[in-house]
């Protein structure tokens, strides 16, 4: 019974996303989005939910704005910066291991997406919470800044409090 009531929670949503993405309102349209959307929910209703509960928690809206402006943010910063270090030919590049405090895998790949979304930082691999990143400008202090920048930028929204 919680599976169907997840079901009436997905299928809705996704059709309206689908509606928002193509703004196709023909009856052609909306039956291929309510198949689509069907279908999306039958094959990852046992991703998202096992018997008990879900398995993927998702963050608060009120969060993953915050998150969304501060990475938009971050991502023009660092483009303006990556200008002048193009300019200056001030490129040293290093790969730092950061230990991130957050354990879920939902949280860990979108911090490590914002990281590779943000210019001169590349995500190049995971191990559980810890991230290996490349950076193009070494901070000489064997990444030490770069570090603190990821957990005060990227992961404190979503490290709980209290």
């Amino acid at each position: 019974m919680k599976k169907f009531k997840l079901l009436l929670e997905i299928f809705p949503t996704l059709i309206f996303f689908w509606m928002l993405f193509t703004l196709d309102f023909s009856l052609q349209g909306i039956i291929l989005g309510a198949f689509i959307s069907l279908l999306i929910t039958l094959f990852s209703i046992n991703v998202i939910y096992d018997h008990s509960d879900f398995t993927i928690r998702i963050p608060n809206f009120f969060t993953l704005m915050q998150y969304s402006f501060r990475l938009i943010y971050e991502i023009y910063r660092a483009s303006f910066i990556q200008i002048l270090r193009i300019i200056k030919q001030d490129n040293h590049s290093v790969i730092v291991e950061v230990q991130l405090d957050v354990t879920d895998p939902l949280l860990i790949t979108i911090i490590a997406n914002s990281i590779t979304l943000t210019p001169g930082t590349i995500t190049v691999d995971t191990d559980d919470n810890i991230l290996f990143v490349l950076s193009i400008k070494d901070d000489g202090e064997d990444g030490e800044q770069l570090k603190q920048n990821i957990k005060n930028r990227f992961e404190k929204y979503f490290i709980k409090k209290g």
